[in-house]
């Protein structure tokens, strides 16, 4: 652990985000940090222990509240006090390597981030119905599943993987990407050009970043893309990309249909690369709450980084490509958060003007 405790003793710029104080909480590795360690360690109780052992003054935070509260107010105390890398310098160095990698990309020099989503235009929310006010409602549609669901589900996540890309300037940020062709990588548009709206510089894909049933890193395979072959559409945020070498055999691809049945009610599952972490499912809370022409709307949980992941239905069938949250409701009213995807049928049309179907 000797290269890891020397990250920290050497000199860092002071423009980095884990420096600033008062700590800056609109720098967006100060949020994805808040949302990387609040997933892995949510037990404020286990949480006040490592800040105790990191030496930081926890009488100065209040506890009793939701884990994403606690590592807000930790954070923010733990940089008052001068603390706040020896508190992450401890975690590098505890047992959790899958937290422990992507830590080291957010401190980094150059931290990996998530690619800034476009501004939507105003007034881009969706019209919505609540179908019951009462917490105690039970869906009418049956929840069983075929065990093949499970053996299917499985099989298109090898086509996912994780994007770890580079702009001109040489910032690096992460994305959620999919196989869609013998040689072809879909996601979205702006995960491949960022807020300026250039190609990134460089691009490679992550297969396999996984971890077993018992938590373990599985081994994955670095597949380098070509920026320059990068098509796209910034209007509807779909962009596909060329690999440079061949994908793992083990990859499948994923078919692209013309034409999906997707309407509010339905549930769709979504395989993704959250915080820029290792591969996960998200089929809980999965009840789609909008559908028409452009876009799906879904309580499926995404986070930073799953831009670009591919939405299913029940039967494994692509309707959708993720690429951002938004609100439906106004301000004076009470609010819906939503997660949002590019319908696939906007997204094949595209392909086929621009020739790559």
């Amino acid at each position: 652990m000797t290269g890891t405790h020397a990250s920290f003793n050497k000199v860092t710029p002071m423009t980095h985000f884990l420096d600033s104080l008062p700590f800056d909480w609109s720098d967006p590795g100060a949020r994805e940090l808040q949302g990387l360690l609040a997933s892995f360690y949510d037990e404020p109780a286990a949480v006040k222990a490592m800040a105790r052992q990191a030496g930081i003054a926890t009488q100065y935070v209040p506890w009793q509240q939701p884990v994403y509260g606690v590592w807000f107010d930790l954070i923010t105390v733990a940089r008052n006090q001068g603390m706040l890398r020896a508190l992450l310098a401890q975690i590098l160095a505890g047992p959790d390597r899958a937290v422990a990698e992507r830590l080291k990309e957010l401190i980094g020099d150059r931290p990996v981030l998530e690619v800034p989503e476009p501004e939507p235009p105003p007034g881009a929310w969706k019209h919505f119905t609540d179908p019951d006010s009462l917490e105690r409602q039970i869906f009418p549609d049956s929840t069983f599943q075929d065990v093949a669901f499970l053996r299917r589900g499985t099989e298109q996540a090898t086509a996912v993987c994780r994007l770890r890309v580079t702009d001109s300037q040489g910032r690096r940020y992460h994305g959620t990407a999919f196989r869609v062709g013998t040689d072809l990588l879909m996601t979205s548009h702006h995960v491949l050009h960022g807020s300026d709206g250039d190609r990134m510089a460089q691009v490679e894909a992550w297969f396999g970043y996984e971890q077993d049933i018992d938590g373990r890193d599985l081994e994955h395979v670095t597949v380098v893309c070509d920026p320059a072959s990068v098509t796209g559409d910034a209007e509807d945020d779909w962009a596909v990309i060329r690999v440079a070498e061949p994908m793992p055999e083990d990859a499948v691809v994923v078919p692209l249909p013309e034409r999906v049945t997707v309407e509010a009610g339905d549930r769709v599952c979504i395989i993704q690369h959250p915080h820029g972490g290792v591969k996960k499912l998200a089929a809980r809370h999965n009840v789609v709450r909008y559908a028409d022409d452009q876009v799906v709307q879904y309580w499926t949980d995404t986070d930073r980084g799953s831009s670009g992941a591919p939405v299913f239905d029940e039967r494994w069938r692509l309707v959708a490509l993720h690429r951002c949250h938004t609100r439906a409701g106004k301000l004076s009213e009470q609010r819906e958060y939503r997660n949002e995807g590019v319908r696939i049928e906007r997204v094949v049309a595209g392909m086929a003007n621009a020739g790559l179907r």
